[in-house]
């Protein structure tokens, strides 16, 4: 459950008799997972079976005296996380056994409640994501509890999650007159009334502002205020003989809570992000008001963040790779290094590897930093950028493909950035047998840097073995100094547990199946050759979780495995098996156990993420959980908005893969982005959607945090081998971490259900296959990717004569702009291999020769593909986008010999390539290879089908209607579905579907914009008047959007409310009603 850096923090904790501490990770782990394992199951707590040796509470209660009691230093922040842990977990028990109206006050003359316990404490070991997470199980407004009780606990809330403004709105109105008559209550509430000054005090030092006047000046500061709370608290008094070391605690409810307090005022005091000094070069007053700004939400710097801070990663003219593990707030450490740019007056360029999280990173980079504020815009609308004069926002946001495309086709636009930001750059080295993505993003920062030489890069990930050797890189690259911040601690964590069954109860299933297999086949006069309906029946277990107690599972100095088994549910589950290949085999029917767990889960109040497959098994999934768990869920005004524009996106609602407001929401990419939004949405509300159902490949661009993650199967079909393959290690990791977010939920809770299926055998040691099992499919940590260089593979195939491979073709069409150039003209070129991450290594390894003959080999493959008629702008647009020259020439020729009519309109223009590529082969396989698939499907065939002149001409009339607004039930009629049909794989027009995601975005797009650049280049504007040189600029943006006129872009842009294609072209063909009637009226 705990991290490496976790585990060493508890484990540096003060030893006591009889208790280990190197043994406090599996122990808090054992009753984190039991205590899940409970609700799960919806059974009652049970008593703690070690009552008398160490309990949780002697635990808890030991180590939280030790914090009271001793001087500031390491141990006592190690004891504050131990005892915090152990408070917050009894907190659970006691809210799952006690019902609120019963709950006892938060805090009176003899008692801390475990929940304010647990958050204080947390605050104390400066583990701020735990302190927010316990403060969500406060309940301040407790029934016979004083007022001064309530306040003190409300200040509590908001100073652990961070709220210190509020607490000072609060400290300015909350005091009135006592009207306690009883001497102790009005003690007790002056000491109360004492400790809540002193939070008030520390929430205005932490802000840097004035005590509230109301507050007080009574005490010099927030340390005075608790010890003189600890000083009244305490007597010592005429009772001292009797007293254990002479002291009597008349007031220990108080008196305790007040030492917590003194501990955390000791502790936080550093951790207040207005520490933090202005980047070199930055306006101090602009960096100072976005430091309030984000203090207003976020005053606390986390431990990990401060030492990247130590290392100077955000100052200027520091390039860094920052590693941290997956949800150690990658993205809230940039910002501080964005913010130190953007008070520079430079810009900054993000890139993200998916469209999922570019759109999440999107919204997140503009709620830090919001235009109202700072009058800086964030956007993602990049391919506006390709525009003449068009300006490169603040912040702007797209995946590196993109940013390849603006660095080719608009390098003038970077000229005011000062940072690229590369989020998950793992995705730098080149997966087995894929690395044109690889090379695209490598040629991005090659190009980058050339474009943007004075401009730092800090690159993100949590993946990175290799970080060192890239900062190295990146110092020789830049020419500047880069740092290294590789850090293993991570605020949230996750219980990962392993879907485990009684081999005894597996057993017993088999012989059940085969003796109802046995006597159907007796019954049918034929012996089946898979196994029959009734027999599968019998296929059933309990389902247990073997829950990892260290980071790794297995001691390697013992050999033995670290981990506990606890029963999930009360039912069984029903499993899955086969005779098709000799005996009865077992399989692990992961969906469906999924389903019950997950069902199980959302009906005991876990909000629950799913991780499938398929883009099909996330919807047949969300709605069998919605099916056992119906739930009446309200739509919000905001979802309502969206709702009404996917309604007109798609025709009508019948046709979305949502089924409505339900208790599982699906997630793919087979989704329409609306219908994304309101599925995360829908799962982001408490009172939503209790589980969301999602695929692995969109798990990097869910931010949305669970308090269990189900990962259904650690295998898929491999679709090029055929059989089984193991999900990568990343993917794995990157689903796990949804379990649990820092800043949401601090813990969560991951169940993997393996392939195939493992047991246990009573109280018997784990068998190592088992053991195997749990190390492969939940790695030590998330350090599993090397960064290697893409382009290597490729000089590696040149030298070996593979001239057809293309990625090598790719290649040498990107450095097209080399043929005949002098040595000077290639040093500066826009990607120069001499500054590769190849060239870097080679030379770390005495090998540049080596690597000099392999680009030289390179070289010669580009000269001497002499083509005739290449001219500096073909080789250039060649080197653009990666197209070979002689398409180029032809497409040049073809626009030259129509020039005086050539069309004028989107449509005339979608014509106009559309007999393109049926009438040019190389130019259809060249531009149409990657979505050639998609295109069979959206026109009905098989995939293995020959794409022909017919299916192009379907596709242009699908076209045609996509930038005209038509909806998608009207495209996938075009397209010969039946979107009437009562087939739900029909209904939700699939083929519409291929088009709007795939087609036009991955292709069409690109080579209709490729068309618009070489319009520019043949220049037959003044020959053609006719011809709108700002439409041939918006030719790809237009038909990526679905718009069919420059002025509804334009209108789309300005118009933020619309949030649909077919909303905005309906919105703009009535944008002038009601002006009539009201001129009529004025005249």
């Amino acid at each position: 459950m705990f991290d490496a850096a976790t585990a060493s923090l508890l484990r540096s904790a003060p030893e006591l008799p009889g208790l280990d501490p190197d043994e406090l990770p599996a122990i808090l782990t054992t009753h984190y997972a039991e205590l899940a394992s409970i609700r799960l199951r919806g059974a009652g707590a049970e008593e703690d079976q070690n009552e008398g040796v160490w309990s949780l509470e002697r635990i808890a209660d030991t180590y939280e005296l030790v914090v009271s009691l001793q001087p500031e230093g390491p141990s006592r922040a190690a004891a504050a996380f131990v005892a915090g842990t152990a408070q917050q977990i009894l907190a659970r028990k006691q809210a799952a056994a006690i019902a609120d109206e019963e709950l006892p006050p938060s805090i009176d003359r003899d008692r801390l409640d475990p929940t304010l316990a647990a958050a204080v404490l947390f605050l104390a070991s400066e583990q701020y994501a735990d302190a927010n997470e316990a403060a969500a199980n406060i309940k301040t407004g407790r029934a016979g509890q004083s007022y001064e009780a309530t306040i003190l606990s409300e200040h509590i809330v908001d100073l652990a999650k961070g709220r210190l403004t509020q607490i000072l709105e609060r400290a300015a109105r909350w005091r009135r007159p006592s009207a306690y008559f009883d001497l102790d209550d009005r003690a007790l509430a002056a000491l109360l009334e004492a400790l809540s000054t002193g939070i008030e005090m520390l929430a205005a030092q932490m802000l840097r502002v004035p005590v509230p006047e109301q507050t007080g000046g009574r005490f010099d500061g927030p340390l005075h205020a608790f010890q003189r709370v600890l000083a009244l608290a305490s007597s010592d008094d005429g009772l001292a003989a009797s007293a254990p070391e002479g002291l009597i605690v008349t007031f220990p409810g108080p008196y305790h809570l007040a030492s917590l307090l003194l501990a955390v005022a000791g502790s936080i005091a550093d951790a207040s992000l207005l520490n933090v000094l202005a980047p070199s070069g930055s306006n101090a007053e602009v960096w100072e008001q976005w430091l309030r700004f984000r203090a207003e939400k976020f005053p606390y710097v986390w431990s990990n963040h401060r030492e990247a801070i130590e290392r100077g990663f955000h100052q200027t003219g520091v390039s860094s790779v920052v590693i941290l593990p997956t949800g150690a707030g990658k993205t809230t450490v940039s910002s501080l290094k964005i913010a130190g740019v953007l008070a520079r007056g430079k810009k900054v360029a993000f890139l993200a590897p998916t469209h999922a999280l570019v759109d999440q990173l999107t919204e997140d980079l503009q709620e830090m930093f919001p235009s109202e504020l700072f009058g800086s815009v964030v956007s993602s609308d990049f391919d506006l950028l390709m525009q003449e004069d068009a300006v490169f926002q603040d912040i702007e946001v797209m995946t590196p493909e993109r940013c390849l495309a603006m660095l080719s086709f608009a390098p003038d636009a970077f000229k005011d950035v000062g940072l690229l930001v590369f989020d998950e750059c793992h995705l730098l080295s080149p997966e087995t047998g894929k690395i044109r993505r690889a090379l695209d993003a490598m040629l991005c920062v090659l190009g980058f840097s050339h474009v943007a030489p004075d401009a730092d890069l800090l690159f993100l990930s949590a993946m990175l073995k290799n970080g060192d050797e890239l900062a190295l890189w990146l110092q020789e690259l830049t020419g500047r100094q880069a740092v290294s911040v590789d850090l293993l601690w991570k605020p949230s964590r996750q219980a990962r547990g392993v879907i485990i069954y009684d081999a005894e109860q597996l057993d017993d299933a088999c012989d059940r199946a085969l003796k109802i297999q046995d006597t159907e086949d007796k019954k049918k006069k034929k012996e089946a050759k898979d196994l029959r309906a009734p027999a599968s029946r019998e296929l059933t277990a309990t389902p247990y979780a073997i829950w990892g107690l260290q980071h790794n599972w297995l001691s390697q100095e013992e050999s033995t495995v670290h981990c506990i088994t606890t029963q999930l549910l009360e039912s069984q589950v029903k499993l899955g098996g086969h005779l098709k290949y000799g005996p009865l085999q077992l399989t692990p029917n992961a969906n469906q156990v999924a389903v019950e767990l997950a069902a199980a889960a959302a009906a005991r109040g876990l909000k629950t993420i799913v991780f499938v497959n398929t883009k099909r098994d996330a919807i047949s999934v969300a709605n069998d959980i919605s099916g056992i768990l119906p739930l009446q869920i309200d739509i919000s005004p905001v979802e309502q908005e969206r709702w009404d524009a996917l309604k007109a996106e798609l025709g009508d609602l019948s046709h979305s893969l949502l089924s409505g407001p339900a208790s599982a929401v699906p997630h793919n990419s087979a989704m329409l982005r609306l219908e994304r939004d309101i599925a995360e949405r829908m799962f982001k509300r408490h009172n939503g959607a209790q589980v969301i159902v999602a695929t692995p490949t969109l798990a990097q661009g869910l931010n949305l945090p669970a308090q269990l993650a189900i990962l259904a199967g650690d295998k898929r079909a491999d679709t090029e081998k055929g059989g089984r393959e193991s999900l990568e290690a990343h993917e794995i990791l990157n689903a796990a971490a949804r379990a649990g977010r820092a800043g949401h939920l601090a813990n969560g809770l991951v169940l993997l259900i393996p392939e195939p299926i493992i047991s246990f055998v009573g109280d018997k040691p784990l068998d190592m296959k088992v053991v195997e099992k749990l190390q492969a499919v939940l790695p030590e940590d998330d350090h599993c990717v090397t960064v290697a260089d893409p382009l290597e593979i490729v000089l590696d195939r040149v030298t070996q004569g593979q001239m057809t491979d293309p990625d090598v073709n790719y290649t040498i069409n990107r450095m097209a702009v080399l043929r005949n150039a002098d040595e000077a003209s290639e040093a500066t070129h826009l990607f120069d291999l001499r500054k590769s991450l190849g060239a870097f290594a080679a030379k770390q390894k005495e090998a540049t020769k080596e690597f000099d003959a392999k680009v030289e080999a390179l070289r010669q493959a580009i000269t001497n593909e002499e083509i005739d008629g290449v001219d500096q702008n073909i080789a250039v647009l060649s080197s653009q986008s990666g197209l070979s020259a002689k398409l180029l020439i032809d497409l040049k020729a073809r626009i030259t010999a129509d020039v005086g009519s050539l069309p004028t309109t989107v449509s005339d223009w979608l014509k106009w390539m559309i007999k393109w590529f049926q009438e040019d082969s190389s130019a259809r396989s060249a531009l149409l290879a990657d979505i050639t698939r998609s295109i069979l499907t959206a026109c009905g065939k098989s995939k293995a089908a020959e794409l022909t002149n017919d299916d192009l001409d379907l596709l242009l009339e699908a076209l045609i209607a996509w930038v005209d607004g038509k909806t998608l039930r009207d495209i996938e009629l075009i397209l010969g579905g039946a979107p009437d049909d009562e087939a739900f794989t029909k209904k939700t027009c699939p083929r519409a579907r291929e088009l709007s995601g795939t087609i036009v975005q991955r292709g069409i797009s690109f080579a209709i914009g490729l068309i618009g650049h070489m319009i520019e280049d043949v220049d037959p504007f003044e020959q053609q008047e006719t011809l709108d040189r700002q439409l041939v600029e918006c030719l790809g943006t237009l038909v990526r959007k679905g718009f069919n006129d420059v002025e509804i872009l334009f209108f789309a842009t300005d118009n933020k409310g619309l949030l649909g294609r077919v909303q905005t072209h309906e919105a703009w063909k009535h944008r002038f009603d009601g002006m009539s009637d009201e001129m009529t009226g004025n005249i």
